[in-house]
């Protein structure tokens, strides 16, 4: 057999393989597309002349961070605390409590009126008569007066109109409200009473820094002790 004229009689070689393509990274891919999608808005705004405008972040800026810095917040902040310190203060050095609830507390004094031999019970009821009285209290000292006739005897005898321009003149004359309000009572007070209605004479506690306020006729109603009548006391 002759070989024909012009035919390569050499071997053939097979073809070289080639490498395989290397894996594609998922944030490289990511970018990647972002990057198309940031050039077809360009186009986008090119054809139609819109203004271009940044992307926005994903996420966007947190509410929190915000409010953080805004000045507004702070001071809005710094005034709660300003009013919370006050009425902490005033709680905390005057004490607070409620004329409908002094009626039904037989636990007498409390708050700043609370002295060393603090009375209880009735007499705690003409102690907080007296305290009310240091601050010019006209409400509180004037509920503790269960009838209206006796709250007016109590402004009479002052030259007053009503119960509580009477509590505004006296405390014109309380010198010292610490010690007003400090307002103490013998040993032979302090004990329980064996009657339900008991007679508080002024002349027989300890007043200091003001007046003296008369004496009262304190009765038992229900769990409480409340001014049921009232008259002047030979020593003011």
């Amino acid at each position: 057999m002759t070989d024909e004229p012009g035919k390569d009689l050499a071997p053939r070689q097979p073809p070289t393989p080639q490498p395989p393509a290397p894996p594609v990274d998922p944030e490289q891919l990511r970018q990647f597309q972002e990057f198309q999608r940031f050039q077809e808005f360009q186009r986008y705004q090119e054809a139609t002349g819109q203004a271009p405008q940044a992307p926005k972040q994903p996420g966007g800026k947190r509410w929190w961070l915000a409010v953080l810095g805004s000045g507004i917040f702070w001071r809005a902040l710094f005034f709660l605390l300003v009013v919370f310190s006050a009425v902490w203060a005033y709680n905390h050095f005057f004490g607070v409590d409620d004329p409908g609830d002094i009626a039904q507390d037989s636990g007498g004094v409390t708050g700043a009126a609370q002295g060393l031999t603090a009375p209880a019970g009735l007499q705690g009821t003409v102690g907080m008569f007296y305290k009310h009285v240091s601050f010019a209290d006209t409400t509180r000292a004037c509920t503790l007066f269960l009838r209206d006739d006796t709250r007016q005897k109590f402004a009479n005898a002052y030259g007053a109109s009503d119960c509580a321009a009477a509590i505004k003149d006296l405390k014109t004359k309380v010198t010292s409200v610490d010690r007003y309000q400090q307002v103490m009572f013998p040993p032979d007070m302090l004990k329980t009473p064996t009657t339900t209605k008991v007679t508080i004479d002024s002349c027989a506690l300890t007043v200091e820094g003001g007046p003296r306020l008369g004496t009262f006729v304190v009765e038992k109603v229900g769990a409480g002790w409340v001014i049921t009548d009232w008259s002047p006391s030979t020593c003011g």
